[in-house]
């Protein structure tokens, strides 16, 4: 079976964002007048499962709770204004899609960042060059786990799931990929999680981002 198109996430797997990330959550805090900042180191725990549940971690109280989205909507703010202050492409990343795009294969990236703090990050660090879509939760579907972006990324490109190679660096990632029925699920090694245990069996683990284009040979 070939594969014909990739479907990428986008924190921790195509951009080390986590300065970003940080830096927006400190200034939402700060906003909101809570009296403590985080660190780096404490911020990485709560990445990959969006900025609600960022939220709602860093603030302990519930996903719905009004604190809570007003962190939330803070944060997402923030980062339209500050989207790629100190973002960057992860090491492997472009030399990746320059060769993929070079097949002629579609790419489309699936992310729990908020949509307007997501199109401001991809224009500014040159990732919609290479991509036929980018989606987020806010644009109308359900959150990694569900498969539903990647089934419409799917759509958008013209190919079937079972053709599609997912790539991630969480176990949100790697479960909307099983969900989604992909050929491939692999898993980048320099993001912000370790590979969940009960999967390492059953993904691609890429210590080096390259390393995915084995995958078409």
């Amino acid at each position: 079976m070939s594969i014909k198109a990739f479907i990428f996430d986008l924190d921790g797997t195509l951009i080390d964002a986590l300065p970003d990330i940080c830096a927006n959550a400190n200034r939402a805090l700060k906003s909101l007048d809570y009296d403590f900042q985080m660190s780096i180191a404490e911020t990485q725990p709560h990445v990959g499962g969006g900025a609600q549940k960022l939220a709602s971690n860093v603030l302990g109280k519930p996903m719905d709770h009004p604190d809570t989205m007003a962190m939330y909507h803070a944060f997402a703010d923030f980062y339209e204004q500050h989207p790629a202050d100190e973002g960057t492409m992860l090491p492997g990343v472009k030399d990746t899609l320059d060769a993929i795009k070079a097949k002629g294969l579609p790419m489309c990236i699936v992310t729990a960042k908020p949509a307007k703090a997501r199109i401001k990050v991809t224009e500014a660090l040159g990732l919609d060059d290479y991509m036929t879509l980018a989606l987020s939760p806010e644009d109308g579907f359900a959150k990694k786990p569900a498969p539903d972006m990647l089934l419409q990324c799917c759509r958008a490109m013209g190919v079937d799931p079972t053709d599609t190679v997912m790539v991630g660096d969480t176990r949100f990632d790697v479960e909307a990929g099983f969900a989604a029925k992909c050929h491939l699920v692999a898993f980048a090694e320099h993001g912000y999680q370790d590979v969940p245990e009960e999967y390492a069996q059953r993904v691609v683990s890429l210590a080096h981002f390259t390393d995915l284009l084995k995958v078409l040979d």
